[in-house]
C-alpha cells in the first residue's frame, strides 16, 4: 500500500495572484539527500509514461521473488496520491465544467476512428528513419517534444537529459529525424524549419543562407537592410523572399491541431467545485506490493527499494503537476493566455532539480476537461519586462495582447512595430523593434506594409 499523502495544497492571494504555500507530500525531508537504490530508481522512472513503466516494473517484478507478479487492482489505495486544489480566494462566476471530461477514461474507439494525427504520422516512419534501434528511444524522446507546429518543444540537452545519453548522441538522432516528411520537421527554430526546406529544394546560396540569419529584417520589411546584408540587389532579394514564402514555417499544422497523444495519459485533472484534483490515471498507474514469503532477504531489500521508487516517483509527478495546475489556474477555467511559467520556476518552487522537472513535464501527459496535453504545453516563457514584476507577461499573453491591438488600430494607418511595442510598455513588456517582428510572426499578424494594403 503507498504511504498517507496529504491530499491539499494550501493556496493564498497575493495581488490577485495565486500561490502554492504549503504541500505535505506526508514525507519527511532529511538535509542531505543521499542518493540511495530507490532514489536511483526514482530518478529513471521520472522520464518514463505509466505504460512504459508498467512495462519496465513487470520485467523486475518476474526477476524478484519478493514482489507479487499479479497485484489486485486497489483503485482506493491511489485516492492518496491525487492534490486537490483549491481555488482563488476571489469567487467570481466561473465557467460550468466541461461534462466530457468528468471521465478519466482513455477514449480508445475515439482514436482508432480518427485521422492519423502528427505522432502517429511521424512515428510511422520511425523505423526508416532510425535505423540503430538502440537509438529508438532517443527517437521516441524527441517524438514527445514535438509540438503541433512541427517544431521541437524542448532543447537538445533536456532531451539527452531525459534519454539518458550524450548530447552529440541526440544530435546525430535529430539529424536523422529531421529527413522525415514533410521536410521541416523536428525543427528548432522557424530559420532552421526553412533551412531544411530550402536544403531540399537546393537553394542553400550564401546569399540565401544570410536570408536566413537576418529573418527578423525579412518581417520588417526593410529590403534594403536586407540586401546588404545578403551582399546582392533588391530584386535578387525579393526573389529568395518569394521562394520563402513557398515554404511551410509550420509543418505539423497540416495535420489535427488537436491529435490524440500516441498513449493514454498519465494524470486526469478534473473539477471539484471550484477547485481542481490532480490525479494519477488509475487506468494505466503501476503499483506493487511485497509477497511477504519465500523470497530472500537480498530479493526483499531490493524489492523495498522498489517500491519506495516508485512511491517517490508518484508523489514527485504529483507535486510537479498539482503545481503547474494551480499557477495556471486562470487558462485551464477560461481558455485565456498561459501564464509565465518555466522549468526554473517550478525548480524553485517544487525544490526539485530543474532536471528532475524537465524529464517529467516533457514525458507526461494530463487529461483536462477539454483535452489532452503535454505537461510541458502548459509551461510559457516570459516576455522582455520594462521593470522587476511579481507577476511577469508571458508571452502568451503579450501575442494575445498583440492581436488585440492590432484589431484595434486604423487600417487605413496601421501601426508600426516601433508603435505596437510603444502600447505594450505600459503594461510592463519592453519588447525592441525586432522582438516585437518576432512576436508578430508568432501571433499569425502580418507586417505593417502587408495590413495597409489589405485594408
Amino acid at each position: 500500500m503507498p504511504p498517507s499523502w496529504a491530499l491539499r495544497i494550501g493556496l493564498h492571494t497575493r495581488a490577485g495572484e495565486t500561490v502554492v504555500v504549503g504541500m505535505d507530500l506526508g514525507l519527511k525531508q532529511r538535509g542531505v539527500l543521499a542518493m540511495t537504490p530507490a532514489l536511483r530508481q526514482a530518478i529513471g522512472f521520472l522520464a518514463l509514461s505509466n505504460t512504459e513503466l508498467s512495462a519496465r516494473l513487470a520485467d523486475l517484478q518476474a526477476q524478484n521473488a519478493a514482489l507479487d507478479p499479479s497485484p489486485e487492482a486497489e483503485p482506493e489505495a491511489w485516492l492518496g496520491l491525487m492534490r486537490q486544489i483549491s481555488p482563488p480566494s476571489d469567487q467570481r462566476p466561473r465557467p460550468p465544467p466541461d461534462p466530457q471530461g468528468a471521465s478519466g477514461g482513455y477514449d480508445t474507439d475515439r482514436i482508432a476512428e480518427g485521422d492519423p494525427g502528427l505522432i502517429a504520422h511521424v512515428g510511422a516512419q520511425l523505423p526508416l528513419l532510425v535505423r540503430d534501434p538502440a537509438d529508438r528511444p532517443v527517437a521516441q524522446a524527441f517524438l514527445q517534444a514535438l509540438e503541433p507546429s512541427g517544431w521541437l518543444g524542448a532543447d537538445l540537452a533536456d532531451i539527452a537529459t531525459e534519454a539518458r545519453v550524450p548530447i552529440a548522441r541526440a544530435e546525430k538522432v535529430l539529424r536523422q529525424l529531421q529527413a522525415a516528411e514533410p521536410t521541416g520537421l523536428f525543427a528548432r527554430s522557424l530559420a532552421e524549419c526553412l533551412h531544411l526546406q530550402a536544403e531540399e529544394k537546393g537553394l542553400l546560396t550564401p546569399a540565401f543562407l544570410r536570408l536566413l540569419e537576418n529573418l527578423p529584417l525579412l518581417a520588417a520589411g526593410d529590403i534594403d537592410a536586407l540586401a546588404a546584408a545578403c551582399g546582392c540587389d533588391q530584386d535578387a532579394v525579393l526573389t529568395m523572399a518569394r521562394a520563402l514564402r513557398r515554404m511551410n514555417p509550420k509543418p505539423g499544422a497540416a495535420f489535427s491541431q488537436a491529435p490524440a497523444p500516441a498513449r493514454p495519459p498519465d494524470l486526469v485533472l478534473r473539477r471539484d467545485g471550484e477547485g481542481w484534483i490532480v490525479e494519477l490515471n488509475a487506468q494505466t498507474a503501476p503499483s506493487l506490493r511485497l509477497t511477504g514469503s519465500g523470497a530472500s532477504p537480498e530479493s526483499l531489500r531490493e524489492a523495498r527499494a522498489l517500491v519506495q521508487a516508485l512511491e517517490r516517483r508518484h508523489g514527485t509527478v504529483l507535486a510537479i503537476a498539482a503545481e503547474i495546475v494551480a499557477r495556471q489556474d486562470t487558462h485551464l477555467r477560461r481558455s485565456g493566455p498561459l501564464a509565465a511559467l518555466t522549468i526554473n520556476d517550478l525548480a524553485a518552487a517544487t525544490g526539485m532539480h530543474r532536471s528532475t522537472v524537465s524529464r517529467v513535464t516533457a514525458a507526461l501527459y494530463l487529461k483536462t476537461p477539454k483535452r489532452t496535453l503535454r505537461l510541458r504545453d502548459l509551461m510559457c516563457a516570459s516576455a522582455p519586462a520594462a521593470r522587476r514584476l511579481e507577476d511577469p507577461l508571458s508571452v502568451d499573453a503579450v501575442l494575445e495582447r498583440m492581436r488585440a491591438i492590432v484589431a484595434a488600430e486604423n487600417p487605413a494607418r496601421p501601426l508600426s512595430d516601433a508603435a505596437i511595442a510603444e502600447r505594450l510598455l505600459p503594461e510592463g513588456a519592453a519588447l525592441a523593434r525586432r522582438t516585437v517582428a518576432k512576436y508578430r510572426g508568432l501571433a499569425g499578424i502580418p507586417p505593417r506594409a502587408a495590413r495597409r494594403r489589405q485594408a
